[in-house]
């Protein structure tokens, strides 16, 4: 099981829930922790993905070839 943290919940808990105006971008480390985020989810996704069987496959348009070349990218592509 995969914990995905959204980057907004911790600039609401480091800000005691102030939000930092539109207007200013993320620093750094916020960037970094939605990075990881987002390949965190990409990768449970292909973990799914690569556990369908072929009937479900064939419903969403794919085939087991295509579906195992999508699971073996690496979590940051």
């Amino acid at each position: 099981m995969s914990i995905v943290v959204d980057s907004l919940t911790i600039l609401k808990r480091a800000t005691n829930g102030a939000v930092a105006s539109s207007d200013r971008r993320p620093g750094w480390g916020l960037r970094f922790l939605d990075w990881c985020a987002q390949c965190s989810e990409r990768s449970r996704q292909r973990q799914a993905l690569a556990e369908l069987d072929d009937h479900h496959l064939k419903d969403i348009g794919k085939t087991r070839q295509e579906a195992m070349a999508e699971a073996a990218k690496p979590f940051w592509k």
